[in-house]
């Protein structure tokens, strides 16, 4: 499951970059609106709909209330859109381990990138001022089980990595993956924390620097 929901958010991530002439008007519905039932959020639909095709419509709600999918995968392309604003390089980029990433021929796959809470990590360990502050909010988050809690928290820290105008690409796909398992059961919440637990507390570069030398 994971895979069909980090395709279908690449698919539409790379829609609306559309290699380096991105589809601005797109990007500015989406940053702001934080729902997929957002007044606004409409004009998104048809790239979400599209992306999705006949294969996967059990992602799609078949009620008025939206489905995990559609709130997990709006919120990592709010994500996306505010973090992609004002600069001309291309955020978004795949964790390099994943290597089930199959799109057409015509879209690509940028490699190199890292998980939200590995970046805000590195913008801790590079900062000590900001560290209290974001350990405070990493850590709020990471004991709820509260979806809508949970995606308030992420949208704050997005916003935080974007003020430090860090520059290495995230993997909004898989933060879509993980937002859709979060929703699942509370079990399957907790595990999603420990993942990004790991990805924020782990000091995995320096593990794989000390393991070379």
């Amino acid at each position: 499951m994971d895979n069909k929901i980090t395709q279908v958010t690449m698919r539409v991530i790379n829609e609306l970059y559309h290699n380096g002439d991105p589809d601005k008007a797109a990007l500015a519905n989406l940053r702001r609106t934080l729902s997929i039932t957002d007044k606004g959020a409409e004009k998104i639909w048809p790239l979400i709909f599209q992306a999705v095709g006949k294969n996967n419509q059990h992602l799609l709600s078949t009620s008025n209330v939206p489905s995990r999918f559609e709130i997990a995968i709006y919120t990592a392309l709010h994500c996306y859109a505010m973090f992609q604003q004002g600069s001309d390089a291309f955020v978004f980029g795949r964790i390099p381990y994943k290597k089930e990433d199959q799109l057409n021929e015509n879209e690509q796959v940028e490699e190199k990138g890292v998980s939200l809470f590995t970046a805000l990590k590195q913008i801790k360990d590079n900062d000590d001022k900001i560290k209290t502050a974001l350990d405070r909010r990493v850590t709020a988050l990471l004991a709820t089980t509260n979806a809508a809690s949970a995606i308030n928290s992420i949208n704050h820290l997005v916003n935080i990595l974007k003020g430090k105008n860090w520059v290495k690409k995230v993997d909004f796909a898989q933060l879509a993956a993980d937002l859709y398992s979060f929703q699942y059961s509370s079990q399957q919440a907790r595990a999603v924390a420990l993942k990004w637990g790991r990805d924020y507390y782990w000091n995995v570069y320096q593990l794989e620097t000390t393991d070379k030398d």
